[in-house]
């Protein structure tokens, strides 16, 4: 009996240990390296699929004036739908990430830059800002789970 505690004693404390280990500096560099790609293959890429393939299986956008967007099949109808508005074009720099204790959920802070055609053909610019929620999934790679933006106040 008293194995059995002393092996269970030593198995919660190494998973407990192991769970605090967490380099939240290297996952920080992680999240923010994803991010970044992610930003430049939505402005550069017409692969629908690359883009979509940032977002987890069960993501939620919320795009200002819009319903939520969920899952892969409407995300990837999301995508090909804003690659239709003429002259679209999206870019996003993200900072201040923050994790969960565990280090296996993060948010952060983001500004982005929406750039398309209006009705005379001339390009307009619309900032805006947001919150990204990522996961680590299984494999390692982080995902975003939930994606949400709005305009800021006019100035």
């Amino acid at each position: 009996m008293k194995l059995s505690l002393l092996v269970l004693v030593v198995f919660v404390i190494a998973v407990g240990c192991n769970q605090s280990n967490v380099d939240l500096k290297a996952e920080e560099a992680a999240i923010m390296k994803t991010d970044s790609t992610w930003s430049a293959i939505a402005k550069e890429s017409k692969d629908v699929e690359k883009i979509v393939s940032y977002w987890s299986d069960d993501a939620v956008v919320l795009a200002p004036g819009q319903p939520a967007v969920t899952g892969k099949e409407a995300l990837r109808k999301f995508i090909e739908d804003s690659r239709q508005i003429p002259g679209f074009s999206i870019t996003w720099k993200s900072s201040d990430v923050h994790f969960s204790p565990d280090g296996k959920m993060a948010y952060m802070s983001g500004e982005n830059l929406m750039t398309m055609d209006d009705s005379t053909g001339k390009k307009m610019t619309i900032p805006g800002r947001g919150y990204t929620i990522w996961r680590k999934e299984a494999d390692g790679n982080w995902k975003c789970v939930v994606d949400i933006w709005n305009n800021p106040p006019a100035q």
